[in-house]
């Protein structure tokens, strides 16, 4: 049983991979942007980390995060209702996340500052820090991809 569920990983990393370098190739082609497949696997590996990192350090309970995010108006009300019908804790992480991918840039930022001040500072700075290092600043990092909507859920 193990053999096989190790077997079932392996095989959804290949095809995940397959299914991003072919996204990225086609991305590439479609954009009036010139950029090579690399740079644009590249861009989509950031997406996908970032969409990652955040799945699994983000404490959407902490703080009152939805509520902050609401306040701070990058919640709709009916975005945050639909977060509150979520039972699990991973559904509404992905939700949120999600919602997050369509938002501006101004408003990722206020998501890291909310992030912030829920005590999160440590993960709402890596991402900072990521985005900087990979000069994706000026929009959100879930977003976009020269255009092209890239986040792989």
């Amino acid at each position: 049983m193990t053999c096989f569920r190790a077997a079932e990983r392996e095989t959804a990393v290949a095809v995940a991979a397959s299914e991003t370098h072919e996204t990225a190739v086609a991305a590439s082609q479609t954009d009036k942007v010139d950029v090579t497949v690399g740079e644009q696997l590249l861009k989509v590996g950031f997406v996908e980390m970032t969409y990652q990192f955040l799945s699994h350090m983000m404490d959407i309970k902490r703080g009152n995060l939805t509520d902050k995010l609401a306040t701070k108006g990058v919640l709709s009300v009916d975005e945050r209702q639909a977060l509150k019908r979520q039972k699990k804790t991973d559904a509404k992480v992905n939700a949120l996340l999600t919602m997050l991918k369509k938002k501006t840039a101004d408003e990722f930022e206020s998501f890291l500052a909310a992030l912030s001040e829920t005590g999160q500072d440590a993960v709402a700075d890596v991402v900072r820090l990521a985005t900087d290092t990979v000069a994706q600043t000026g929009h959100s990092p879930l977003h976009t991809v020269y255009g092209t909507f890239m986040l792989l859920l």
